[in-house]
């Protein structure tokens, strides 16, 4: 089978679209679908023994506390579950970072602009990608153990520019914008939007969409994420796709017309749709200390404007080492339509590398 999404599909145009129809006066059938829900995981005993033999933490979350960036040997665990009927299969993933291979030092990250369709003009310099070992073992299961586990190490190349925006920052928006909208009943009932893209908007949209946003105060750092939300995902699922196990499972789940991409040369037209609800979470059910700000938002994966994955996100501040997936640290995904395999996704363990001492 086909990658997920062939690797030059990363160069084409992305779009974000944000649509908060739980405060429009959206009809039925304009209403947000039904998202999978977050499943309570927990290592299957049969994995205990190999992840014992691993240099890979399975349980706690400790967090750097004195640095943003990330750091050679900042590690996480995932736990990636499949439920399919009776079905039920594990991996453990761990993303670790480390330096680039010599051959790797000419992959750096172009200076990209994106625009909203409020006016604003959101630039990224050109960085340079770090590396990204990734570590996974599986599939196990109840039924058949270990037997067809394997341990295999594969690698992607991230930009920590994107990773580490903050995709926290947008439902935490989206509430206080639906707060407002509660408060003030001359805004209650009308329907808003923001939109992020590579090529600017018409000057119509602009001034249209400029006088909407107006009363919620959107910051220039939420606008930057707004901006970044789209590379931020794309770096994300660019991991999962190169992840085996975890690239089986969305080649299972993702509903992708296979026909269609042959007949556009492998490139992939991919939009993001965020979706509500916009939800806060407990900090202490995802393994965080309480001041951490958890949220839950929905995910609308489209391919050539069709819906071929839905997901539920569990989000929060990318501090390292949770920059190494960008502050998510739960999925929950599906086909739009409910048939299939379901997947599950959860950080259960992160070891922030230890500081070195100042000279």
């Amino acid at each position: 089978m086909r990658a997920l999404f062939p690797r030059h599909a990363w160069r084409v145009v992305i779009a974000i679209g944000l649509g908060l129809t739980c405060i429009s006066s959206a009809r039925a059938e304009n209403a947000p679908p039904s998202l999978p829900d977050f499943t309570p995981v927990s290592w299957l005993p049969v994995m205990l023994p190999a992840l014992a033999k691993i240099p890979m933490a399975a349980e706690g979350i400790s967090l750097a506390t004195d640095r943003s960036c990330i750091q050679k040997e900042d590690a996480a665990t995932l736990l990636v579950q499949s439920t399919d009927g009776k079905t039920l299969r594990q991996w453990a993933v761990a993303l670790i970072i480390f330096p680039r291979k010599p051959e790797e030092k000419q992959y750096n990250s172009p200076a990209q602009t994106y625009y909203l369709d409020t006016g604003s003009k959101i630039a990224f310099r050109s960085t340079l990608r770090e590396g990204m070992p990734i570590h996974v073992i599986g599939p196990f299961s109840e039924i058949k153990g270990a037997a067809k586990a394997k341990d295999v190490w594969s690698g992607a190349l991230i930009d920590t520019q994107f990773l580490g925006l903050g995709l926290d920052s947008i439902p935490a928006f989206l509430r206080r914008m639906k707060q407002k909208c509660e408060d003030k009943p001359a805004l209650n009932g009308k329907a808003f939007s923001i939109h992020a893209g590579s090529t600017p908007f018409s000057p119509e949209q602009i001034a249209r969409n400029k006088i909407l946003m107006e009363p919620f105060d959107v910051t220039a750092a939420e606008e930057r994420s707004f901006a970044g939300c789209s590379p931020a995902l794309m770096d994300f699922f660019g991991i999962a796709i190169q992840t085996p196990g975890v690239k089986d499972i969305l080649q299972e789940a993702v509903d992708i017309p296979w026909l269609k991409i042959i007949a556009h040369g492998g490139r992939v037209e991919v939009n993001f749709e965020l979706l509500p609800p916009f939800e806060k979470l407990s900090a202490s059910d995802w393994g965080l200390p309480p001041e951490m700000q958890v949220y839950s938002m929905g995910l609308r994966v489209m391919l050539f404007d069709q819906p071929a994955l839905l997901c539920r996100l569990a989000v929060t501040s990318p501090r390292p080492p949770l920059l190494n997936c960008a502050g998510i640290i739960g999925l929950a995904a599906m086909r739009p339509n409910g048939q299939g395999p379901h997947m599950m996704m959860r950080i259960m363990a992160a070891r922030a590398a230890p500081t070195p001492p100042v000279p």
